[in-house]
């Protein structure tokens, strides 16, 4: 894949998946802005790569992402690809989920989105065409026990994809998400650790059992970077599980 002169935003980028997205964009030419909450995290990626610029942004709030939206076309002059992946987990029953915890997941991992497809849109447009990628979970098309605040809003995100595509199509921009499985980050890290205090399954079991093996940040990377290219010019309005079929099973 070739992003030569294409740009991209890439949210919650300090780690994991966002910084695997970085670095296969930024490889194939891209110039790449590196958002996220922890500016530390976000420049220490930025730092090792050629064509990355860091920046703090925390996107429940709308103006942090509207100015991250403007501090990009500012830089690099237009703005081809958002990548919406800043996200958070909770991993507790449903029962003893709290008020605080339901509202912060939503406003990061459903308001977040949202607000950057509402100010990414219309300055990709002005490129005259682009494309939308946010990460979402196959957690957002199967129930999962202990997480339903998170699948609560990674189904969310689906469908805002689906309308977005739709909404936005007319504009030659492009909007997918994938859904990723179990896959090495800090985030599985932080759950890790509270499922099995929750669950009688360990973790290890439950990848070998539904997916073979943990997934890895480059594996969700090259699947957001194929549905940001120009190779996917005709799919639009998707949900990509990058999974290794644990979502395809019933049992």
């Amino acid at each position: 894949m070739n992003f030569t002169d294409k740009v991209a935003l890439v949210t919650g980028a300090a780690s994991g998946i966002g910084r695997g997205v970085v670095t296969i964009l930024a490889a194939a030419g891209a110039n790449v802005v590196v958002s996220d909450i922890n500016a530390e995290g976000a420049a220490a990626v930025a730092q090792g790569l050629e064509r990355a610029h860091p920046l703090r942004c925390d996107v429940r709030e709308p103006d942090d992402v509207h100015d991250a939206v403007q501090a990009t076309v500012e830089r690099f002059g237009h703005l081809d690809i958002l990548v919406n992946n800043a996200g958070m987990e909770v991993t507790t029953p449903l029962v003893e989920t709290t008020p605080d915890q339901l509202v912060n997941i939503l406003r990061v991992n459903i308001a977040g989105v949202f607000n950057g497809i509402r100010y990414a849109a219309p300055r990709i447009s002005e490129a005259g065409s682009g494309a939308i990628v946010s990460v979402a979970s196959v957690a957002g098309l199967r129930g999962v026990p202990l997480m339903s605040a998170y699948g609560a809003t990674k189904a969310a995100v689906i469908n805002l994809t689906q309308s977005a595509a739709l909404e936005l199509r007319p504009t030659n921009i492009r909007v997918n998400c994938v859904c990723p499985g179990l896959i090495a980050t800090p985030m599985m890290d932080q759950m890790k650790s509270r499922f099995e205090a929750l669950s009688p399954v360990p973790i290890n079991e439950l990848v070998t059992a539904k997916q073979g093996r943990m997934g890895e940040p480059a594996d969700i990377a090259r699947a957001v970077a194929y549905l940001a290219s120009d190779a996917a010019e005709f799919v639009s309005g998707v949900a990509l599980p990058v999974d290794n079929a644990m979502a395809a099973s019933l049992f």
